[in-house]
């Protein structure tokens, strides 16, 4: 036993340090139940069963923020709150991102304040039946707000009604590919669909190689990862290969929750603005440490391309 025990404990320590050191990522999805609200409801349905297999699949504890104006569609109300409850069926949890999807930067206070209120009640309803209540905001455009003091008042507004801002750090354009892929498959050609999402997927790498090099700098060790997507037909039909990724890379799938008990994702946000930038960027303003990136790589050129002939 002497012999083995120095063995014993060599083990047990280095069966230790992976988990002390494992790459972390938490899944947030905005504009539940589905972006665009036009998409029929059947189709709603049958992707929103897709995202929430491969989430599965991967035992991921994601989040979706529910902008609640898409639920009221005549003849439809019940079957898209049913894509509410589909969500929490899948043991995922719900959050709130306003009525009407409003900008902070735009939109006075109190008319900001009232789009909270207003977007919380199927939600917190349907939160209620299962003992549960809402507990993470999700700003729209990520904008937080105007000036110094809006910006406060909101987050002494969020805290009395018991919710907590839901930050991320890792993005990478995908509303931008998202509606260059919706243009394709309604026009109905299925390879250009393909081919954007095989995009889709490469650039999540340079991406996460930005923001992982700005959390390096930032706090020089690894912190965990939150990644801003949406309910979209893109993140539907890529969200399997996404995860995927993630996983080779060495990411562990943890909750909103869990992400946010390090003691990195409590740093002072120092950035106000119209922009909405990763909370990495604000991380940076708030602790005056500088770094050498400052945001995501743009996509592809001729994704840009296709996106801004959309626009117009």
């Amino acid at each position: 036993m002497g012999v083995l025990r120095p063995v014993l404990v060599t083990l047990l320590c280095l069966c230790a340090l992976p988990l002390a050191a494992q790459k972390r990522i938490a899944i947030t999805l905005d504009d539940l139940p589905f972006h665009p609200a036009s998409t029929s409801l059947r189709d709603q349905r049958a992707l929103t069963r897709k995202l929430l297999a491969a989430l599965r699949r991967h035992r991921v504890p994601a989040i979706g923020f529910v902008n609640e104006d898409k639920l009221l569609v005549q003849g439809e109300v019940d079957g898209r709150i049913g894509l509410l409850e589909a969500w929490l069926d899948a043991g995922m949890e719900l959050g709130n991102h306003n009525y009407g999807h409003l900008g902070f930067q735009a939109t006075p206070l109190p008319a900001y304040e009232d789009a909270l209120i207003r977007g919380e009640a199927v939600t917190r309803w349907l939160l209620a039946k299962r003992g549960k209540t809402p507990r993470y905001y999700r700003h729209t455009f990520t904008q937080t707000g105007p000036t110094k003091e809006a910006k406060e008042a909101f987050e002494a507004f969020l805290k009395a009604r018991g919710y907590a801002v839901a930050p991320f750090t890792v993005e990478h354009d995908d509303f931008i590919f998202a509606a260059v892929y919706e243009d394709a498959v309604r026009r109905g050609h299925l390879k250009e669909a393909a081919k954007i999402r095989e995009a889709y997927v490469a650039h999540l790498d340079p991406a996460l190689e930005t923001f992982e090099g700005m959390a390096a700098e930032l706090f020089a060790r690894e912190v965990p990862q939150i990644l801003l997507i949406h309910a979209s037909r893109l993140n539907a039909d890529a969200l399997d290969a996404m995860l995927a990724k993630l996983e080779g890379r060495g990411y562990a799938f943890v909750s909103l929750e869990d992400a946010l008990k390090d003691p990195a994702c409590q740093s002072p946000d120092g950035y106000i603005g119209p922009r909405g930038p990763s909370w990495l960027l604000r991380w940076s303003k708030g602790l005056d440490r500088p770094t050498t990136k400052k945001g995501q790589p743009d996509p592809p050129g001729w994704i840009t391309a296709r996106y801004e002939s959309l626009s117009r």
